[in-house]
């Protein structure tokens, strides 16, 4: 009999400490050859150390890694491992092939570039994919969001590696855009590459993943193939205690007078729209991606130049014109969609990053910084939230994504807006951050706040809003409140191209 072929990542023992905190304790991890294995955890479980550890990035303090039976100690240059993180790293003003040729290499002839050989690489590799090849030459910011996280895996493996992990690969894709990716993924899975995917939407694994891996704290609690699981039970290992994940039912919310009213807002060629938000309400704005949802809150809070229209704010105009930071002052907040790129001040602390304009929060311009009142709200606010770590000297570059979103919650509510706008407040964190924050918005609408959810999440709308407005080609083609706003409804009235407003109770 032959023997059995060794997995193609075997990993025993791992752990990884970061001054007081251990980021991993001793973690077992198995994939096999030609499989997809699901990793899962909340915010802060250790899978991102973990990927840091496999790609050569962060060296373990303990523990052995094995790849096709033989021990490795990875480095950046020499990882047999290809690699497709949440930010996919492309550059925009390149060509998709220039973006493949940084990984794979530029082809040369006489010392120079081969552009020939450039788009003939790119072609190759996406066909080896069983991927139709797009014009190498076109630049990658024209391309769609499904289309740049498929050049990312094409860029992987553009390296010949049979292991890939996708960390978030379907964080900001729609529901086709993720079909069509999965379909690629089980391909290479069907050529024999093994995948470790790496996911906090639960749904997605099931018919997909073979097996999953649960991280609590840094511990693995569990490893089950997918036909013994059920979302639930996958819940109750990443959080340790049960937890009604479909339960939509909101508690009474006392409604007052429109606070935010909205009318004839255009921006550019979408539009025109008009809704209001009452003092105490959550309203969400959703609908399929393109249908020009995305932009309404933006020109709001004065990011996006509003085309025509007026917004009023406790019935006083906020004009065209106004700057940002006078509706900051006015009471507008803005929690931007990219969390990254928009939100995080890298390299600076998580007080720093709560006051970041410190006379928006007290006073005049000129006044000193309040070193003391900002502590004591830091310390409130991870309180709060709990944040973790609970240092507001930490860096933010420190924390995972789900506590690096409750921070810059946490920023807009030292201010003491009126008006919160939430662009994809829970996208890309775990389950237990995602009802913080919640609990949070739910909070502040209590407290007479207006809550403005501009989301692509149609479970979250459904779960956190009291009232919904469907978005279709810029203009409002439906609205859903009550018993009538449920998942099932959000996604068919989504569907509606009629720019006409369909009231439903």
């Amino acid at each position: 009999m032959a023997p059995t072929a060794p997995p193609a990542v075997a990993i025993a023992g791992l752990s990884k400490s970061f001054q007081s905190t251990r980021a991993l304790d001793r973690v077992d991890l198995t994939i096999g050859r030609g499989e997809i294995h699901a990793l899962v955890g909340e915010n802060g479980a250790g899978k991102s150390t973990l990927i840091k550890i496999l790609a050569g990035l962060v060296q373990p303090d303990a523990g052995e890694i094995r790849i096709h039976g033989k021990p490795v100690e990875p480095h950046p240059d020499t990882v047999p491992i290809a690699f497709v993180h949440q930010d996919i790293g492309l550059v925009d003003d390149l060509s998709i092939g220039e973006n493949v040729a940084l990984i794979a290499g530029y082809p040369r002839s006489w010392g120079m570039i081969a552009w020939t050989d450039v788009w003939a690489q790119t072609q190759q590799t996406y066909a080896a994919m069983g991927v139709e090849p797009p014009d190498p030459r076109a630049l990658v910011g024209t391309l769609s969001a499904a289309s740049k996280a498929v050049l990312g895996i094409v860029r992987a493996l553009s390296r010949k590696v049979d292991i890939v992990v996708l960390d978030e690969p379907t964080a900001s894709l729609p529901g086709p855009d993720a079909q069509h990716l999965f379909d690629i993924l089980k391909r290479l899975k069907a050529s024999g590459t093994s995948i470790l995917y790496v996911s906090h939407r639960l749904n997605e694994l099931f018919g997909l993943a073979d097996t999953v891996t649960v991280f609590r704290d840094g511990r693995r609690v569990s490893a089950r193939a997918i036909g013994d699981l059920t979302p639930d039970d996958i819940v109750r290992d990443m959080l340790g205690r049960e937890l009604e994940l479909h339960n939509h039912a909101l508690s009474p919310v006392a409604v007052g007078k429109p606070l935010l009213e909205v009318k004839g807002l255009c921006v550019g060629d979408q539009g025109p729209l008009s809704f209001s938000i009452a003092a105490g309400e959550i309203l969400g704005l959703i609908g399929l991606r393109g249908a020009g949802y995305e932009a309404v809150g933006r020109a709001i809070f004065g990011v996006t130049r509003q085309s025509a229209g007026t917004v009023h704010l406790a019935g006083v105009e906020v004009e065209p014109g106004l700057s940002i930071s006078d509706r900051i002052a006015r009471g507008i907040a803005l929690l931007a969609g990219d969390r990254l790129r928009e939100s995080a001040l890298t390299g600076m602390s998580l007080r720093e990053n709560l006051f970041p304009n410190p006379p928006s929060d007290r006073g005049r311009l000129w006044r000193g910084v309040d070193r003391q009142h900002e502590d004591r709200a830091t310390r409130g606010i991870l309180d709060r939230f709990d944040v973790r770590p609970r240092n507001g000297a930490a860096l933010i570059d420190w924390l995972s994504g789900g506590n690096q979103q409750k921070i810059f919650v946490g920023r807009w509510l030292v201010t003491g807006a009126k008006v919160y706008i939430m662009e994809e407040p829970t996208a890309g964190v775990d389950i237990g951050a995602k009802g913080v924050i919640h609990t949070i918005l739910k909070g502040l609408a209590a407290d007479g706040a207006a809550i403005l959810v501009v989301s692509s999440d149609f479970e979250e709308v459904a779960s956190l809003c009291e009232r919904a407005l469907i978005i279709g080609r810029g203009t409002i083609t439906g609205e859903l409140a009550g018993a009538s706003l449920t998942l099932d409804g959000l996604i068919a009235r989504s569907s509606l191209s009629a720019p006409a407003l369909e009231q439903v109770q």
